[in-house]
């Protein structure tokens, strides 16, 4: 279990919890709502569009984005962390190499 990658992933969950709980709680008129459900995959959102499948998202309910996007930044988000604790680690000689051979 790698703490760094956690480390990462933890403010991107408490920032959805933080959206996702606004909407909820009914606060604002419905564009600000839009705007809080589309923040946390906003740049999910911007690549989709720029590889000219925005067209798709259209089909898309918010718990089915929200899967189809969250998730895999999640597991990005941890890989990054457990790859950068593994470099640190093998910097300071606690974590031997794997040898070729």
């Amino acid at each position: 279990m790698s703490r760094l990658g956690l480390l990462l992933c933890a403010p991107y969950a408490a920032f959805i919890l933080v959206c996702v709980g606004i909407v909820s709680l009914g606060a604002g008129d419905d564009a600000s709502q839009l705007i809080f459900l589309q923040l946390p995959i906003a740049a999910q959102l911007v690549m989709v569009q720029a590889l000219g499948l925005g067209r798709a998202l259209e089909f898309l309910s918010w718990p089915d984005a929200y899967g189809l996007f969250v998730t895999p930044a999640f597991v990005l988000l941890y890989a990054a962390g457990a790859l950068c604790e593994r470099g640190l680690a093998r910097r300071r000689g606690l974590v031997p190499a794997r040898s070729g051979g």
